[in-house]
């Protein structure tokens, strides 16, 4: 299921999109999304890996969205900061005289890849731009 790095990295990044051109400190996009900075900054480090923020070092420093808004879709922003699959099937040992134990991990592994193709589907046709547009 969606975790809340991928909200928080959607609200860092309709945040920087919102004022592009401009460099914002972790500590802004922190209180925004009211949490730590340090949060921030790891969600940042994997959207800078990404691709879709630069980062600038100094006293003057922060960060700015890297592509315009209509060039991020919000698949982008989950594939760079979230490591597990949007839907996780259960793994455990079947019991082995039970026929419905013995086939529903590979049945349900078959629905959950559905889902998560059809999820990746749907969030790379939503914009960081249809976003903003919204706020």
């Amino acid at each position: 299921m969606l975790d809340q790095r991928f909200a928080a990295s959607v609200h860092i990044m309709t945040l920087l999109a919102y004022h592009a051109g401009e460099l914002m400190t972790s500590e802004k996009l922190a209180e925004s999304i009211r949490t730590n900075p340090t949060v921030v900054r790891r969600l940042l480090a994997k959207l800078v890996d990404a691709g879709l923020v630069e980062s600038f070092k100094g006293k003057a420093g922060g960060v700015r969205i890297a592509k315009t808004a209509k060039e991020v879709s919000l698949k982008d922003i989950y594939k760079a900061v979230s490591d597990k699959a949007l839907v996780n099937c259960r793994e455990s040992e079947p019991q082995k005289l039970c026929k419905v134990s013995c086939s529903i991990s590979k049945l349900f592994s078959e629905v959950a890849d559905g889902m998560e193709a059809s999820s990746m589907s749907y969030l790379s046709k939503v914009k960081l731009s249809d976003i903003t547009s919204k706020v």
